[in-house]
C-alpha cells in the first residue's frame, strides 16, 4: 500500500479582512477527501484567533464554518504551530 503524502495548508490571511482564509480551509477540506493525501492545517495568528473565538467576524463566514466542519469530520489536524520532523510533499499558503 502506498503511503499517504503529507500536505501542509497554511492559512496566514486574516479571516476578518480577506476571503483567502476561508478559501484556504475549503481547499484543505477538499484535499482531505483524497485517500492518498494526509492534510494538516496550520493557522496563522489572525486565523487562529478567529478559530478560537468563534464569535469573531469573518469574511465568507459560511464557507469558513462549513470547511471547519468538514475538516473535523475528516479528522484533519488544525494547528497553531507547525509540527517538527515532517517532510511535507507540498505546502500551500493562503496569505494576504
Amino acid at each position: 500500500m502506498e503511503r499517504e503524502k503529507p500536505v501542509l495548508v497554511v492559512v496566514d490571511a486574516d479571516p476578518s479582512r480577506s476571503h483567502r482564509a476561508a478559501e484556504g480551509l475549503r481547499i484543505a477540506a477538499g484535499l482531505s477527501m483524497y485517500p492518498g493525501i494526509r492534510v494538516t492545517v496550520l493557522l496563522g495568528e489572525h486565523a487562529a484567533r478567529a478559530w478560537r473565538t468563534r464569535s469573531a467576524r469573518r469574511v465568507d463566514a459560511e464557507v469558513w464554518d462549513r470547511a471547519l466542519a468538514d475538516l473535523v469530520e475528516n479528522r484533519v489536524p488544525v494547528l497553531e504551530e507547525e509540527p517538527s520532523g515532517i517532510a511535507w510533499q507540498g505546502v500551500i499558503r493562503f496569505a494576504e
